[in-house]
């Protein structure tokens, strides 16, 4: 079951979490990941699903 969606940093060959933070639907996440990009431009972000 799907509960949401996590920030992630692309750290090849890895992910890792940015924070805790599960975001209800894709676009809250990809507004997230817009403001992060704004100040940190240079950063490898993705969001990706939490599944239970």
């Amino acid at each position: 079951m799907l509960i949401g969606y996590v920030l992630l940093i692309i750290s090849l060959p890895q992910y890792a979490p940015v924070s805790e933070t599960i975001y209800p639907t894709r676009a809250v996440c990809e507004q997230m990941k817009a403001r992060i990009l704004d100040r940190r431009p240079n950063v490898a972000l993705e969001c990706g699903e939490v599944w239970q």
